[in-house]
């Protein structure tokens, strides 16, 4: 299996494309290193979300994440939510932004050969280099390898989450190991689903208002409503999927959970995007917010001039059997 790369322009920005026969993905090095597309040739599906539902603009560092056109597929990092830096020592108290540091960033090009795609950014506040090389390791397989780097005399606590906003179309479930049977929320009482860290079981639950909610389930963008769920901190998960039907499309995503130990769920069926997007979220900190993280001690340290590495796989397919959901 050859994988070819190939230079082009994404909304007037360079790009880059990783293809086989089965699957093509693009990615932007100069807005975060996004990914914009994950396309399967096989069932014509595009898998990430499109920038046609609101214009693209290049947002500046700083910039809340809302202000972006909300498309593809976007690395969370030091940090989802805004907060002060918990680090000890000359930077503690230093404001993150919202959505972290890299997402609005250029990355620099440090490989585009040999089947792979290798980008990496410096830290602009915290002293890091991060890079992620993404190759077809598989005809319809997408790996990410990331390596973090401390630059600085100090222990630098971090979160990093992939945040991939995947198109649902009219009916989409989400698929966890058998092992999840609750999740708990993450999102302020305002949302819905009661205060955060309110529990609820999985995947069919009680919701707040009364309701039999399906929380496998991605409903239509017209009912305007989101949430954001954890699996357990406590809960070892490796895995997570989405499957579209009725066509059977399907992904999954895997990783070590002994390198990436949490994971989220962001479901978004028309709060603030204009189409139905499912987003899990493995990450290595308990949960969207460094500060809570560091102060629950469910956040990753990395000891001064010390490196950690973790790495994310995707298989896409279509068909009669989706993968089990079991393993």
């Amino acid at each position: 299996m050859n994988a070819t790369i190939s230079q082009t322009h994404w909304q007037g920005l360079s790009a880059f494309t990783l293809e086989t026969d089965a699957l093509r993905v693009a990615m932007v090095p100069e807005m975060g290193a996004k990914l914009v597309s994950i396309f399967d040739k096989r069932s014509q599906r595009e898998w990430l979300v499109g920038s046609g539902q609101r214009p693209f603009k290049k947002v500046p560092y700083g910039a809340a994440f809302q202000e972006q056109d909300m498309s593809g597929w976007d690395e969370m990092f030091p940090t989802i939510s805004a907060c002060d830096y918990p680090g000890s020592g000359a930077r503690q108290g230093l404001l993150l932004p919202d959505h972290g540091e890299v997402w609005t960033l250029a990355w620099k090009v440090e490989q585009a050969s040999a089947g792979k795609i290798s980008l990496s950014v410096d830290g602009p506040v915290l002293p890091y280099r991060l890079t992620r090389v993404a190759e077809l390791t598989e005809a319809d397989v997408l790996q990410l390898s990331y390596h973090l780097v401390n630059l600085g005399h100090e222990s630098l606590p971090y979160l990093w989450a992939a945040h991939p906003q995947f198109s649902c179309g009219p009916d989409a479930q989400i698929m966890f190991p058998s092992r999840v049977t609750t999740v708990l929320n993450a999102l302020p009482e305002t949302w819905g689903w009661g205060d955060p860290e309110t529990y609820f079981d999985w995947p069919e639950a009680l919701a707040p208002d009364g309701r039999r909610v399906r929380l496998d389930r991605v409903g239509p963008a017209g009912l305007q409503r989101a949430r954001k769920f954890f699996a357990p901190p406590e809960t070892q998960v490796a895995w997570a999927g989405l499957v579209r039907w009725p066509a059977r499309d399907w992904l999954r995503m895997e990783w070590d959970p002994d390198c990436i130990p949490y994971l989220g769920l962001w479901v978004d069926e028309g709060a603030i995007s204009t189409e139905s997007v499912a987003a899990p979220e493995p990450m290595t900190g308990f949960y969207d917010n460094l500060a809570l993280a560091w102060n629950k001690k469910r956040v990753s340290i990395l000891d001064p001039g010390a490196s950690q590495s973790w790495t994310l796989r995707l298989r896409f397919g279509t068909g009669k059997q989706p993968f089990p959901i079991d393993q």
